[in-house]
């Protein structure tokens, strides 16, 4: 602690201590004492700027993975009180990664993945450009079976960007679940779709399941090269 610190308030000292933790020009044992500093004090703005380590990343790996396992160790062991810091760093955040990964560990598998729903909800509602974090959080969820994975995941297929849309679509195959039949039937029908693996994908989901279509002309005019229909299904030519 600086000489001056003393005559800072707590606040004003939180906030110091994490623009040391997420300076990358500074000295690794600074950034260390500011970590532990905020995981001592414990509160939860002290909490959630003890997070946000997680969004910046050093240019030496090895070095930033120690020092986040190091963040990461002072949020577990600090239990409940994390809770609803990583959940507001998460609204936020750029990477979601390792927060999900401890959100996981101290609340349970069920919760984040009701964490993770909540979270696309509100990425639906942005109006940015900035697709990644969807397309992190989806691809997190394909691992995953939950009852609302499939209407979490329905919307995203018409997003504006492919690997959204993709991701989406894999969420949905991963469900094991009839439910995610008509909306995938929708990608075949959508004739404006430009992605051709995204298509093919879904293609191949609905001769792997023998799912039979509803709009049959529909898929007649929008199928990928190489597959048609016949008895109400969709065949891949031979």
């Amino acid at each position: 602690m600086g000489f001056f610190d003393v005559f800072l308030n707590e606040e004003a000292r939180i906030q110091k201590n994490q623009r040391t933790l997420t300076n990358r020009d500074v000295q690794p044992e600074d950034r260390d004492a500011a970590a532990r500093w905020l995981a001592a004090n414990g509160k939860p703005k002290a909490l959630v700027a003890l997070v946000t380590r997680f969004d910046m990343n050093l240019e030496n790996q090895l070095k930033d993975k120690n020092e986040k396992e190091v963040v990461y160790g002072l949020l577990d062991a600090a239990g409940p009180a994390a809770i609803r810091p990583i959940e507001r760093h998460l609204e936020k955040c750029k990477q979601v990664a390792i927060p999900l990964k401890l959100y996981v560990e101290l609340q349970g598998e069920t919760a984040a993945v009701e964490k993770v729903v909540q979270l696309l909800e509100a990425e639906r509602a942005k109006d940015d450009f900035k697709p990644q974090k969807k397309v992190d959080l989806l691809v997190w969820l394909v691992d995953r079976r939950h009852s609302h994975a499939i209407s979490a995941a329905t919307p995203f297929l018409e997003d504006f960007d492919e690997n959204v849309r993709y991701a989406a679509m894999e969420v949905m195959a991963a469900q094991q679940d009839d439910a995610a039949r008509i909306p995938l039937e929708h990608v075949l029908r959508n004739q404006a779709e430009e992605s051709n693996r995204l298509r093919i994908r879904v293609a191949e989901l609905f001769v792997h399941r023998r799912w039979p279509l509803t709009d049959v002309d529909g898929v007649i005019a929008g199928a990928p090269p190489g597959y048609q229909v016949r008895d109400g299904r969709l065949t891949a030519d031979r």
